[in-house]
């Protein structure tokens, strides 16, 4: 990155207060939707009992799919929430307006390190054991939550901060960028030393959440593409190409 697009500021129509809003609003989205998967009519647990009591750590998508791979609705579910919905409500939230409004105010580079770091801590933490019906619950209501974030985002800049919605999503208004290939060969690339790094902190750390760094690396290329092309749905399109594999990895793994 030359000095020259390292400090210049983006103007961006949205301010700090709304990147605060919809964050806060993303956070309660999650929260509720782990609130309704605790509180929705009991029903016989997803596998049999055995499974449930035997496969009872990991990733809370892994402990769904250990406990009902057989159901195709489980496939279903985990492919939406984990490659669709995930990645176009955290790119909105986390690449657009918030990295967007951060280069205002700091050099990019540094922008970059900041969101992706925060990005890093928000997916921190180990899972519990949970009942896998209760899972398909609160992933079914995290699709629905993420897609209603998405839309609300959009239309809030359409709307209100009367931005055109083909900019939002394409930057330039047209979804090629004339190094489309390069960025996104550069990108797809970087995503080999991340599974690389996330495989290695599972053989050394096996019963340790080190999900934050691979996915703080991870982050930091997307945040370099977002930069570089302005253009939201090449993020989007790289954070689901990351999320299908992992979720194909894991799939056929259990």
């Amino acid at each position: 990155m030359t000095q020259e697009n390292e400090t210049q500021n983006i103007s961006v129509p949205w301010t700090g207060w709304d990147v605060l809003l919809f964050l806060i609003l993303w956070f309660i989205a999650q929260t509720a939707c782990g609130i309704f998967a605790y509180v929705a009519p009991p029903s016989p647990p997803l596998g049999t009992t055995a499974e449930v009591e035997k496969k009872d750590h990991g990733h809370a998508i892994v402990q769904l799919i250990e406990k009902g791979k057989d159901l195709p609705i489980v496939l279903l579910v985990a492919f939406l929430a984990v490659v669709v919905a995930a990645p176009v409500a955290e790119e909105l939230l986390f690449r657009l307006f918030f990295q967007g409004w951060l280069e205002t105010k700091l050099r990019p580079s540094y922008a970059i390190v900041v969101v992706s770091l925060f990005f890093a801590l928000i997916h921190a933490g180990n899972s519990g054991a949970h009942d896998g019906l209760m899972l398909f619950y609160m992933f079914g209501a995290v699709i629905v939550a993420n897609l209603l974030i998405f839309s609300l985002g959009i239309t809030y800049l359409v709307r209100i901060r009367k931005i055109k919605a083909s900019h939002c999503l394409f930057g330039t208004g047209r979804f090629f960028h004339t190094q489309f290939f390069a960025y996104a060969g550069c990108c797809l690339l970087a995503l080999l030393p991340i599974f690389g790094v996330s495989a290695l902190m599972d053989v050394l750390c096996p019963n340790t959440n080190m999900n934050p760094i691979p996915i703080f690396l991870f982050s930091l290329v997307l945040g370099f593409l977002y930069n570089r092309t302005r253009n939201l749905s090449y993020c989007i399109l790289l954070h689901a190409c990351l999320n299908a594999t992992s979720l194909a990895i894991v799939w056929f793994s259990v």
